[in-house]
């Protein structure tokens, strides 16, 4: 093969590949890793948060207990002191919560770790059930400090069967 061959060969490969890595595809499918990313939906108050959550607690983080497979990742686990709860029968127990991180960023907590405080917390909850248990709603909204909690707020969805430790 001659050396204008070769070259135009390798210039062909390449622009191939470029062009349909731009497309979203590759020609090579071992140079790509596709990952399918979460769009999370913002909240403009507490009452649209509590309408997409399944519960709401107020009480304080244990500690952090491991990790959990949610969509794909891991997200922390954490033992939780409920105080309060808008399930009455989970009032004075403990209770696990997933902390969902962004899978989709280079550092999945770089924005931070809702759940990552000493401070006493209102946590807005929906179940997974990838793991069948609690995680906060989004990684970006669902926890706030207790005292900014608004009265009255009643959670939108079906209250699941928790299990408690």
């Amino acid at each position: 093969m001659t050396r204008r061959a070769r070259r135009s060969v390798v210039t062909s490969l390449a622009m191939a590949t470029a062009v349909a890595a731009l497309g979203g595809c590759s020609a090579l499918p071992w140079l790509t890793q596709q990952q399918e990313c979460v769009s999370w939906v913002t909240f403009d108050d507490q009452e649209s948060l509590a309408a997409s959550s399944q519960l709401i607690v107020v009480g304080t983080v244990i500690e952090r207990s491991g990790t959990a497979d949610l969509l794909g990742g891991d997200a922390r686990l954490y033992r939780f002191d409920v105080e309060q709860s808008s399930d009455p029968d989970l009032e004075g127990s403990e209770i696990e919560i997933a902390s969902r991180a962004d899978g989709c960023a280079e550092d999945p907590y770089g924005f931070g770790d809702q759940l990552d405080t000493d401070e006493r917390i209102a946590v807005f909850l929906s179940t997974d059930e990838q793991w069948d248990g609690f995680a906060t709603v989004t990684p970006f909204d669902g926890v706030l400090p207790a005292d900014e909690l608004q009265p009255g707020l009643e959670p939108g969805l079906a209250a699941p069967s928790p299990s408690s430790e």
